[in-house]
């Protein structure tokens, strides 16, 4: 057996064991019944996504009308391009979740949400990168607390992939908020657009674990292990 397939193998036998059937090669939600405390804590779930996909319109408002005085303008594209990679990855959380929620018999009326914006929001880039961190945190912490209350096995498992990938964001945005990194001096006065193929790789599933059609780290299709043998 090939390092590959032992990694391969490794992973599905844990994504068996979160509730997730692998039929055919590619690993589905296998949908459990869920417990009337299970679809509230979905539905709070479901509230904290589209909460964050709030936030992140005003963010993404923000990066579009900031000034050109602001120091960090000349990355005004990339960030915008991160943004916007960020809530999509919001946005598939939040379906999924919905379907999750709707086939064990609840309902989704939790609205459209709101965006968590501190009074004295300042919208500098600086201060959008802040309030995107702060965002991130929030929502992997949720998932992450969700895990304790979730009783069925196959929803906990869907909190664990959402939450693993937003923690990847939070810690992202949290190494360029505290000016750890910074974006590479390419990408400089270049558009959203130039740049959405680059951001598309700094987290690039919106699951960490594959759930139904959305691949997660372990598919290598396109995303494969490092070759450390260069």
């Amino acid at each position: 057996m090939t390092d590959d397939s032992s990694r391969r193998d490794a992973l599905r036998s844990l994504s068996a064991a979160a509730g997730l059937v692998l039929p055919t090669g590619r690993l589905s939600p296998k949908l459990p019944r869920g417990a009337p405390d299970d679809r509230a804590v979905l539905r709070a779930l479901l509230t904290t996504e589209r909460d964050t996909l709030k936030t992140y319109d005003v963010v993404l408002a923000a990066i579009d009308a900031v000034s050109s005085t602001d120091p960090l303008f000349l990355f005004q594209g990339v960030l915008k391009a991160t943004a916007l990679h960020f809530r999509d990855h919001h946005r598939e959380h939040a379906t999924l979740v919905v379907r999750y929620l709707t086939q064990q018999g609840g309902t989704d009326d939790v609205g459209e949400g709101q965006a968590h914006i501190p009074a004295g929001f300042v919208p500098s880039l600086q201060n959008v990168i802040d309030l995107a961190t702060n965002a991130e945190k929030d929502a992997a912490l949720a998932h992450g607390e969700a895990q304790k209350t979730l009783t069925e096995g196959g929803n906990a498992g869907l909190a664990s992939a959402i939450s693993a990938t937003e923690s990847q964001h939070f810690v992202l945005l949290d190494l360029v908020a505290r000016g750890f990194v910074l974006p590479p001096a390419a990408t400089a006065h270049q558009p959203a657009d130039a740049l959405a193929a680059s951001t598309a790789r700094l987290v690039p599933r919106a699951f960490v674990v594959t759930q139904g059609d959305s691949p997660g780290l372990e598919d290598e299709r396109d995303l494969p292990f490092h070759d450390v043998s260069r």
